[in-house]
């Protein structure tokens, strides 16, 4: 079913179509089961790399789009990930979104997405502002409705706050939204996570994300050694045949090293809402270009669908991007030498 529908995506792929993908490194507080390059908004220190990261991320993002434009690459997708891109104050948000719709045609994109995921620093002004300057998609991830469960991955907003976030976006005038669920958090059980899934179909997003729980050596979970029992994993997916009920259907899967029990991450969407990114990303079928700490530029030969692949990292941490900074500029020379090789005139 995944394949039939991501067939017409990839069969309308162009060897020179790209994406953009700008990262935020910042969270409100770290989830224990996450191991991306992010750092907490909470302590000073870190407060104070927020503002330099934000400008150097739009003089990247500028960069970026003048490498697209001497390479020819017709840009069809931009997401803006994180960490939690709304762990910005809304003018640093303001500035960045303002920045990439002075600097990108956002009229000639097929979608553009933002994560709004985390309901303790999303408020009704963030998300004013990420409609203002034309996201056309936004995730909020509850990861499960469960308050007790939220308290056990390091969460301080409860499921009521998760409910209220989305009712917010829809009132600023949202109407394409994802939800992430996660199957095996500590102390969470098939009954709970059903009643998890249950409660985001009743909210009826357009995108319900289901991942299993993956032990990643750099989380919390893994690094401290926390005890838990993971109650049957795969009795928590089989739950998931309600989302085909309700209308939904499968567009885009993955499994990951170390995933409880060699299960896999499905998106979910109703019809004609289906993530492009995602399926770009996953399906390797064209170059991703990406800004921010952490960041992974990912260069497709054009025209060869699972072919050799080339990547440009930036430096992992934000203290590194912003003092190296011109280093990571120096880097992106190579998307040119790539697409100098690859290509004829």
């Amino acid at each position: 079913g995944i394949a039939d529908l991501q067939r017409p995506v990839l069969d309308a792929a162009d060897p020179m179509d790209c994406s953009i993908y700008a990262g935020i490194p910042f969270c409100p507080t770290r989830c224990s089961y996450c191991s991306f390059v992010s750092r907490t908004v909470g302590d000073k220190a870190t407060r104070a790399l927020v503002q330099p990261y934000v400008d150097k991320l739009c003089r990247e993002l500028t960069a970026i789009r003048e490498t697209a434009d001497r390479c020819g690459l017709r840009i069809r997708t931009f997401y803006i990930g994180g960490g939690t891109p709304t762990a910005l104050s809304a003018a640093q948000l303001e500035q960045l979104m303002s920045h990439i719709a002075r600097t990108f045609d956002l009229a000639a994109l097929d979608e553009y997405t933002v994560e709004a995921g985390r309901p303790d620093c999303t408020d009704a002004e963030k998300l004013r502002i990420i409609k203002q300057y034309g996201a056309t998609r936004i995730s909020i991830n509850p990861q499960t409705f469960s308050d007790e469960v939220l308290r056990n991955i390091g969460r301080r907003h409860t499921a009521q706050d998760i409910i209220d976030c989305f009712a917010a976006a829809r009132a600023a005038g949202h109407t394409n939204i994802n939800m992430d669920l996660i199957a095996g958090l500590p102390g969470d059980t098939v009954e709970g996570f059903t009643a998890s899934l249950r409660q985001a179909i009743a909210l009826d997003p357009e995108n319900i994300t289901v991942h299993t729980l993956t032990l990643k050596r750099a989380s919390n979970l893994v690094v401290e050694h926390r005890a838990a029992a993971y109650d049957d994993v795969s009795a928590m997916l089989e739950s998931c045949r309600e989302l085909a009920d309700a209308g939904y259907r499968p567009y885009y899967m993955y499994r990951q090293k170390g995933t409880l029990q060699n299960l896999e991450n499905i998106g979910w969407a109703k019809p004609g809402c289906e993530c492009l990114y995602n399926i770009y990303i996953m399906e390797e079928i064209h170059t991703i270009l990406s800004a921010g700490a952490g960041g992974s530029t990912k260069l497709v030969i054009p025209g060869q669908r699972r072919g050799k692949i080339e990547r440009i990292f930036n430096f992992k941490y934000p203290t590194e991007y912003i003092d190296r900074f011109e280093e990571i500029l120096a880097r992106k020379q190579g998307v040119e030498d790539f697409y100098a090789r690859y290509t004829t005139t």
